[in-house]
């Protein structure tokens, strides 16, 4: 099986107003959603959402990933399906959807290193 990459975005404002039992129940909606990919599933974690960017030739540091957004990526999964289509149709079952965030779905190129 081939690799993919699910990059969750979400509005930078999406978890501010959650109480630690809101956020414990979202996290029990991923678990769910990973036992329901079942072989599919290879890994993932959230990220913390204070974030740097170095940029260009002269590795200019910037705060942040990209200030004139409101959504971050907020996490990834990587995840094992046959091809772009079979990952796509998995990624239409992951949690953030639900909060109106969005996923891009990119293939892992192999390589030998």
């Amino acid at each position: 099986m081939k690799r993919f990459m699910f990059i969750l975005f979400e509005n930078e404002n999406t978890y501010t107003d959650f109480s630690p039992e809101d956020m414990q129940k979202e996290f029990d909606v991923h678990m769910k959603w990973i036992e329901e990919l079942g072989e599919h599933y290879d890994s993932g974690e959230p990220l913390e959402q204070p974030a740097k960017t170095v940029k260009g030739k002269d590795a200019v540091v910037t705060d942040g990933p990209y200030i004139e957004s409101k959504e971050l990526v907020t996490g990834y999964y990587l995840i094992k399906a046959s091809s772009l289509e079979e990952a796509t149709e998995l990624a239409k079952g992951c949690p953030v959807l639900q909060l109106g965030g969005s996923i891009e779905v990119r293939e892992i190129m192999e390589t030998d290193m």
